[in-house]
């Protein structure tokens, strides 16, 4: 078996989060390879030479250049071994304590996650696995342990599965730049070692015994291991079963339950429509220049209070504008900016909710469900609240809006009409009880210039708020 040392030398990043996307092996900075570490080989760790019974068997310990050097370049060092890319914005941070999901029990159990996690973060012992549904946050977590490992100097390494499997099957290839050995030990070996997404994988033989000689070793020798399963462990192999459960040595957490995934019952959120791809805040004109002043102010603030409650979303928003004023155009950027900081805010056209609340209760399988996602979950956007368009089922709507109310929860509303300018009749009175509060409910009003999307760039890579323009 050869030394980590050896293996660390030869190998780089995988393809995947990290790796290059092409399927072949990044070569490493001319930097790197200058100046070599005599004693590590530059490989910036060392194995001790131990029996198989010590407690520090199998364990790589810093190489005293490692020791040495600063500890900028020590960081840059194992964020380049970590495997981590762009999942390097995903820490405790910005991770919300209490997860996605509306549901108080699968909040308190994510809670429980995120602190054990956080534990496992600090001093690396044992194995965590994480398990539940696309969307749920295990991967948040997993890259979030990684990124704190690394802070605290603890080489970690994360791997997706599937892209684990591919550049095993691409070492076999006589003209790979890493061979198969050198990257099976690696994987097999790593101080800690982060496998997001278990059981997304092809279930061929070969996988499974590939992921059973990974799993079985590192359960052997003790290996910290951190393991996220899209689906119940009790479904996986039974081998990888017997090693993820055992109580003795590893933490299960069921972050949500597989059946009635959340995303699963989302039939009303409209929001991966094509049109709305390019709604964000650097592609909307707060220029105006065929404005008054005074109304192209009033678009700058507009546009600066809803970016405020992007980055901070409390209380109530109401954006109110002719049609073809920005509005729904500001509500769709708030529900990017939130999506690519890893929430999940439920976006719905108003008229399909009524639509839904008029004909759901007979035709759909998990109506109840809906209904309770819509009123608890975390950041509700509804788009298009005509008041003028009245119907049988808004007391329906106002039952939801008034949990919210109560609750505090927040909550965005887009309507072509201005509060000031109908009578309660129009507005029904309950609603506007809530929507005129104004110490929950801020109201934003957009001139009535149509707005012209221009051309957006996208922003860098991991850095999805645009800067705050400045007032003209």
């Amino acid at each position: 078996m050869k030394r980590l040392d050896e293996i660390l030398r030869h190998t780089q990043s995988f393809e995947g989060a990290g790796g290059t996307g092409n399927g072949e092996a990044l070569e490493p900075p001319e930097d790197d390879r200058t100046d070599v570490c005599p004693l590590c080989d530059g490989a910036g760790f060392v194995r001790k030479a131990l029996p198989v019974d010590h407690p520090e068997f199998g364990k790589a310990f810093p190489c005293n250049c490692v020791l040495r050097e600063r500890e900028d370049q020590r960081f840059a060092r194992l964020q380049r071994y970590s495997n981590l890319g762009p999942l390097t914005r995903l820490t405790f941070g910005n991770l919300s304590a209490r997860g996605r999901s509306s549901n108080p029990r699968d909040q308190e159990r994510f809670q429980r996650c995120v602190e054990e996690a956080s534990a496992f973060a600090e001093s690396p012992a044992g194995w965590l696995v994480l398990s539940g549904p696309s969307g749920c946050g295990k991967t948040h977590v997993a890259a979030a342990i990684t990124n704190r490992c690394l802070e605290l100097g603890t080489p970690a390494l994360f791997v997706i599965v599937p892209d684990l499997l591919d550049r095993l099957r691409a070492a076999y290839h006589p003209d790979s730049a890493v061979g198969y050995d050198e990257t099976f030990e690696l994987v097999r070996n790593a101080p800690v070692l982060v496998l997001d997404d278990l059981g997304g994988q092809s279930s061929t033989p070969w996988a499974q015994e590939k992921l059973s000689q990974i799993i079985n070793h590192r359960f052997n020798a003790r290996l910290p291991t951190v393991v996220t399963n899209c689906g119940p462990v009790h479904k996986l192999d039974e081998r990888l079963q017997t090693r993820l459960t055992d109580p003795s040595f590893s933490r299960v957490f069921e972050l949500e339950p597989a059946s009635g995934g959340r995303r699963g019952r989302r039939k009303l959120d409209v929001f991966d429509q094509p049109r709305f791809r390019n709604m964000t805040f650097d592609s909307f004109d707060t220029q105006g220049f065929h404005l008054p002043v005074a109304e192209r102010r009033r678009l700058e603030d507009a546009y600066r209070f809803a970016l405020d409650f992007a980055q901070k979303p409390e209380g109530w928003l109401m954006l109110t504008g002719p049609r073809g004023s920005g509005k729904t155009h500001l509500a769709v950027a708030v529900t990017n900016y939130r999506r690519q900081m890893g929430d999940s805010p439920y976006f719905m056209e108003v008229a399909e909710l009524l639509h839904f609340l008029r004909h759901g209760k007979e035709a759909e399988e998990h109506y109840y469900e809906e209904i309770e996602e819509i009123r608890k979950t975390p950041l509700l956007i509804l788009d298009d609240l005509d008041f003028r368009r009245r119907n049988p089922w808004w007391d329906e709507l106002y039952q939801m809006l008034n949990h919210r109310y109560t609750a505090r929860l927040p909550t965005l509303v887009t309507t072509p009409q201005t509060l000031a300018n109908l009578s309660l009749d129009e507005l029904g009175e309950r609603i506007a009880s809530l929507l005129g509060d104004a110490t929950v409910c801020s109201e934003m009003r957009l001139p009535g210039a149509p707005q012209k999307p221009r051309p957006a760039s996208p922003p860098p890579e991991g850095e999805p708020t645009p800067r705050r323009r400045r007032r003209l």
